[in-house]
């Protein structure tokens, strides 16, 4: 049997994610993802913090529409990288590729006291 490489995760945005291109003109977005782990009864609950990347259109959408908070499915597959820093000291990093992110819930109004009541949401659909 092959090897599978897969990774879903639902969790909640830490920081902005960060968009740049490369010299060649692609599109990478960075971003830590909050998920908690399940809680043992009378356990209290633990976060876990992982780091994406996306590239390309995934990266597009990350950057132009996921903010700090929001509830995001990831898709993609896990990776590790090492570098060897300034001082000569290896640095070891664990990644979580993109090949998928949906955000799960609706971009919260910014539009200042502007709200809307469950009312007025169940009449917009």
């Amino acid at each position: 049997m092959g090897s599978v490489n897969r990774v879903v995760l639902v969790g909640r945005i830490g920081r902005t994610p960060e968009m740049r291109y490369t010299p060649e003109g692609q599109a990478v977005t960075r971003f830590s993802l909050a998920t908690d782990r399940p809680v043992r009864a009378g356990g209290q609950s633990e976060t876990d913090w992982h780091q994406v990347v996306c590239f390309g259109r995934v990266a597009e959408f990350a950057g132009e529409h996921l903010d700090r908070g929001r509830l995001v499915c990831v898709v993609g597959r896990i990776t590790y990288r090492s570098w060897e820093g300034r001082n000569g000291q290896t640095h070891r990093v664990t990644e979580i590729i993109a090949s998928e992110v949906e955000a799960l819930d609706r971009k919260p109004n910014t539009e200042g006291d502007v709200t809307t009541s469950p009312a007025d949401d169940h009449a917009s659909r």
